[in-house]
C-alpha cells in the first residue's frame, strides 16, 4: 500500500513470540530481579535458583503457557478468589477459531482466567489483545508476548490510525480464518470503570476492514462470540473510583507514570470474591437481520447492541450487585438475592472505601465538597450497573413477547 507508514500484512512487531524468540525473551526475563519477586509471591516455597531453572527449562510458547502461565494463574485464583466458575462451554466448538468480544474489568485477569478455564476443559487457548500503553516495562512486554498476547498500538497519530487499524484487522482475520486460532479482545479501549459495559462501534468497523466481502459476511467469517467476566468484588474499585472522582470534579484524569502497572498488580493480588466467566451464543441471527438494513452505521449499531445485550444476559450477578442497586436507589427490590448479613458486610465495605478516599484527598488533590456522597455514589453505581443493564434487556424481551 503506497505511502503507508507500515506494511499492513507484516505482523512481526505485534504478534506473540515464536518458540525461537521465546528463548531470547526468557534470557532477558531471568535477569530481571522483579520477575523472581513476582514468582516468589506465587510460589513462596521456591528459591531464586529453582525459579530460574524453571524458566530455563521452557523451550516453547505452549510449554510457557502450560508450565508457567496457567499454573501461576491457578495459584493466584486459589489465593485471591473464593472460586472460579465457567458456563456455556457447550456453546463453542473445540475445532473452531472464535473472536471473543469481552467486557473488561481487569487489565490481565479477564483474558487470563478465560484461557485457564479453556485449558482445563481441553480447548486451545486464545491469543489476547493488549494495548501497548501497558507495555512500557520491557519485562511486562516479554511476559505477555511469551503468553500469546498480541499488541494493539494505541499511541498512533491521526494520519496513521487507518493503517494500524487495518494491520490489526488483517492480523485478527488471519489468526481466526487461516490459523483457526481464537482471539480475545475487549469490547472497547480501556477497562470499564463504572461497570456499564458498552461495545465500541469503531472496534466493530475495524474488524470488517480486512475483508472486501459485504459487511455481514466479513463479520460472520470471524465467528463473533460475546463473553462476560464478573467479579464479586473488584480489587481495583477504589482506584477506579479515585479516577472517576477526578473526572467528575475536574473533567479529566491524568494518569501518573507506573499507574497502569500498579493497577495490574492490584488486580492480580487483590481479593475478588467469586469470579464467573460465561460465553454467549454466536450472532448469526443478528447478522442475518443486518442484511435487511441499508445504512452501514445502523448495521454496526444493531450489532453493537446485540453484543451488549448478550453480555448482559449471561453476566453473573452476585449479591454485591443486587445490594448495590438497592442501596443506590433506596429500595429493597432485590432483597431475595442477598441476606441481611451480606448487606451489612457490603455496606461496611463501601463505607471503608469512602473513608479511605476521604482521608487521602489532600494527597490526591480532591476537594472536600460532597466527596463522601460522590464517592459512595460512584462505588455503588459500579456494582449496580450490571443489574440495571440486565433489567433493560429483560424489559425489552418482555415487550417483544407481547
Amino acid at each position: 500500500m503506497q505511502d503507508a507508514p507500515i506494511d499492513v500484512h507484516q505482523y512481526d512487531d505485534i504478534r506473540p513470540y515464536t518458540d525461537i524468540e521465546l528463548r531470547d525473551a526468557i534470557g532477558r526475563l531471568i535477569e530481571e530481579p522483579l520477575l523472581v519477586k513476582m514468582m516468589k509471591w506465587v510460589y513462596p516455597g521456591l528459591s531464586k535458583a529453582e525459579i530460574i531453572r524453571m524458566f530455563k527449562s521452557i523451550s516453547t510458547v505452549r510449554e510457557f503457557q502450560e508450565e508457567i502461565g496457567a499454573p501461576a494463574m491457578k495459584v493466584i485464583t486459589q489465593m485471591t478468589t473464593s472460586g472460579l466458575s465457567f458456563s456455556n462451554v457447550d456453546y463453542i466448538d473445540k475445532n473452531k477459531g472464535y473472536l471473543f468480544i469481552s467486557n473488561h474489568r481487569d487489565i490481565i485477569l479477564d483474558s487470563a482466567l478465560l484461557n485457564v478455564s479453556l485449558m482445563e476443559r481441553g480447548f486451545n487457548t486464545t491469543e489476547i489483545a493488549i494495548g501497548d500503553n501497558l507495555l512500557k516495562a520491557p519485562m511486562v512486554r516479554d511476559i505477555v508476548r511469551s503468553n500469546r498476547n498480541f499488541i494493539v498500538n494505541r499511541d498512533v497519530n491521526t494520519k496513521e490510525v487507518y493503517y494500524y487499524s487495518l494491520r490489526l484487522s488483517n492480523y485478527i482475520r488471519h489468526t481466526i480464518s487461516e490459523r483457526n486460532t481464537s482471539i480475545w479482545i475487549a469490547q472497547r479501549e480501556g477497562r470499564s470503570k463504572d461497570g456499564d459495559d458498552k461495545t465500541s462501534t469503531g472496534l466493530l468497523k475495524m474488524f470488517a476492514m480486512s475483508s472486501s466481502k459485504p459487511l455481514e459476511d466479513a463479520l460472520d467469517d470471524l465467528n463473533i462470540v460475546p463473553m462476560s467476566v464478573s467479579y464479586e468484588y473488584d480489587p481495583c474499585d477504589i482506584l477506579k473510583t479515585h479516577e472517576l472522582l477526578h473526572v467528575r470534579y475536574f473533567g479529566k484524569y491524568e494518569k501518573k507514570s507506573g499507574e497502569d502497572f500498579h493497577s495490574m498488580l492490584t488486580g492480580i493480588t487483590g481479593h475478588k470474591g467469586r469470579v464467573h466467566i460465561a460465553v454467549g451464543h454466536e450472532l448469526s441471527n443478528t447478522l442475518d437481520q443486518m442484511r435487511l438494513i441499508t445504512n452501514k452505521n445502523e448495521k454496526i449499531r444493531m450489532l453493537g447492541e446485540a453484543i451488549d445485550e448478550e453480555m448482559y444476559r449471561i453476566y453473573k450477578l452476585w449479591p454485591t450487585n443486587y445490594i448495590a442497586y438497592d442501596m443506590l436507589h433506596g429500595t429493597r427490590e432485590y432483597r431475595d438475592h442477598y441476606s441481611n448479613i451480606q448487606r451489612i458486610a457490603f455496606a461496611n465495605y463501601i463505607r471503608g472505601h469512602v473513608i479511605k478516599l476521604a482521608l487521602g484527598r489532600k494527597k490526591t488533590g480532591l476537594p472536600s465538597e460532597n466527596l463522601n456522597a460522590n464517592a459512595r455514589e460512584i462505588l455503588l453505581q459500579m456494582y449496580a450497573n450490571p443489574v440495571t443493564n440486565r433489567m433493560v434487556v429483560e424489559k425489552k424481551e418482555m415487550l417483544q413477547e407481547k
